[in-house]
């Protein structure tokens, strides 16, 4: 069974095989047909899935007249489905047992179980005039950010600042076992503040966590805004760095920010070690 870690992103999709790193804007929107062909940009997709079609990706950024990023609470949405379904069809794979993950603040039974039971299937969907066959055989859920703590295991206390669109969630690791406790969601995000200053959304996730966190605390951030969470969360937190310190690898002729994956491939690592 091929184990794949998928992190459903709220703005891009992030996907790691163990060999392939795939990722592209989480952004679905309505078919049209195009006047004037051009090349297909990279991470656009046309398609069709359940006799509907749909522009995704860059396509639905550039050429849909109502692109859309599902920033609403609930993961389990269809266009969720859509996007894991695109995503997974760019392996080229058929079967596969697929780690995910969900907010600290949504990791209880009833949001797990809604997700597993909309991914979980057997589903045809051709991309890019590709027809396919994705058959999601299982599909376990994580907590994001504690997924991230996976691609890069270390020992003692640890804590970790996922900086996500739509929320923060900051978690807490000792000696490799996670701490409910001093973890959690901040329901705020990158793309849903109401402010443009970094500074001013960081001074606020530093108050939130400083209410459990000490300000000697090794931190570390990552996520897409890894770089300048820990830039704008020094002056809290002296000791934070980026997760993934060594952070670009080459993969297949692409620079690969390995902060942005960092729950992908935790993700891949669980269903890896699980089993």
């Amino acid at each position: 069974m091929n184990v794949v870690g998928l992190d459903l992103g709220r703005r891009n999709i992030k996907v790691f095989t163990g060999h392939q790193f795939i990722t592209f804007p989480a952004v679905v929107g309505e078919w049209r047909e195009i006047k004037l062909a051009n090349d297909l940009p990279k991470g656009g997709f046309w398609g069709t899935f359940q006799g509907k079609r749909f522009f995704a990706g860059v396509l639905a950024e550039e050429e849909s007249e109502f692109p859309r990023q599902m920033l609403v609470d609930n993961k389990a949405t269809p266009d969720a489905l859509l996007l894991a379904l695109i995503a997974l069809h760019q392996t080229n794979m058929t079967d596969f047992d697929v780690v995910t993950g969900v907010p600290v603040s949504l990791h209880d039974p009833e949001n797990k179980s809604a997700l597993i039971k909309l991914l979980q299937g057997s589903w045809e969907i051709e991309v890019n005039g590709v027809l396919r066959r994705v058959n999601i055989h299982r599909v376990r859920v994580a907590v994001e950010g504690g997924g991230a703590f996976w691609s890069n295991p270390k020992d003692g206390l640890v804590r970790i600042v996922d900086g996500g669109s739509k929320t923060i969630n900051y978690i807490t690791m000792r000696n490799r076992r996670y701490v409910d406790r001093d973890s959690g969601t901040l329901n705020f995000g990158f793309d849903t503040n109401k402010t443009n200053d970094p500074s001013n959304l960081v001074a606020r996730i530093a108050g939130e966590l400083g209410k459990k966190w000490s300000s000697n605390d090794e931190v570390y951030t990552v996520g897409g805004e890894a770089e300048s969470l820990s830039e704008y969360l020094r002056p809290y937190f002296p000791r934070v760095r980026v997760f993934q310190e060594n952070r670009k690898v080459l993969n297949n002729g692409q620079l690969i920010d390995l902060n942005l994956f960092a729950n992908a491939i935790g993700y891949y690592h669980i269903g890896r070690t699980v089993g």
